[in-house]
């Protein structure tokens, strides 16, 4: 008796523990975003799904559902397997928004707010005697307190103050772009025509190459004539991804961007520039 009431014990608990590695390899990993925006439209909506649909296929070949709940302004994906919920999340809900702008280094930023230093005495200026288009760095728990200077600077025709993505020191650096009169920056998303990612010299770093449309060609070449020596910023959704300093003119409408890039960044970046500028914002609830 005691013997069959053993089996049916050790039945009973290898059934328990096959039934969950059965749960187990069917689970899922789902992401719910819901749009922040009111004059979300279901025109927007949809628009939306494309693109987020078009990153996550760009980006890789895990497979994924993705759904879109018009009633309450939601799209849910449910990725298939493992996923790296941290970095898809901003295949999610970042805009996607790519702009190009000439820089004021220190001393050309001294004289446009006509010798008011208040600014450097706030960030750690960059060294004067060795121009950079970083005028300066601070904490990120310092930037809230910077920008509230930088709001009352009536600069708003001439210079847009961005910062750059948080170093692993939690530091980040102010940059002053030259506004090009209405138009602001000097191209954007809208003059890309593609962005590819490739190996750089390092065993483990990337190139990004972004090739402009033809009607922008002409464009980049005469911003690229204008700043030899200087530095051009490109800036994605309001942040400074990577400034590089001129060193000769750009005729034939490419910028490559050699920063030492991982395979997973190169691709993150890619997939926002190659699918457009989401319509409206989206955030995480879960």
């Amino acid at each position: 008796m005691k013997k069959i009431i053993y089996l049916l014990i050790a039945v009973f608990i290898f059934g328990i523990i096959a039934n969950g590695f059965k749960n187990q390899s069917k689970q899922k990993d789902s992401v719910l975003i819901q749009s922040v925006d009111n004059k979300m439209t279901s025109a927007m909506l949809s628009q939306s799904a494309k693109i987020i649909s078009g990153r996550l296929q760009s980006f890789s070949s895990a497979k994924y559902e993705l759904k879109v709940i018009p009633e309450k302004n939601q799209i849910q994906i449910i990725f298939a397997g493992n996923t790296d919920l941290k970095t898809v999340e901003g295949l999610l809900t970042e805009q996607g928004a790519f702009a190009f702008y000439a820089t004021y280094d220190h001393d050309g930023l001294f004289k446009l707010l006509k010798g008011d230093s208040d600014l450097f005495s706030l960030i750690k200026a960059t060294e004067t005697d060795h121009p950079s288009a970083k005028i300066g760095c601070t904490t990120v728990a310092e930037v809230e307190k910077v920008n509230r200077y930088l709001n009352t600077l009536a600069l708003d025709q001439t210079c847009k103050f961005v910062w750059s993505q948080p170093s692993e020191k939690s530091e980040v650096c102010l940059y002053a772009l030259r506004l090009e009169g209405s138009k602001g920056a000097i191209l954007t998303r809208a003059d890309i025509e593609s962005i590819k990612f490739g190996k750089g010299k390092g065993a483990e770093s990337y190139t990004i190459a972004i090739e402009f449309k033809k009607a922008a060609v002409p464009i980049w070449a005469d911003a690229t004539r204008r700043n030899i020596n200087n530095v051009i910023a490109i800036v994605l959704d309001n942040q400074v991804i990577y400034a590089p300093k001129l060193k000769s003119v750009i005729e034939g409408g490419k910028c490559e961007i050699t920063g030492n890039f991982t395979e997973t960044e190169a691709r993150f970046i890619a997939a926002l520039g190659n699918n457009g500028v989401l319509p409206v914002s989206f955030k995480v609830i879960q």
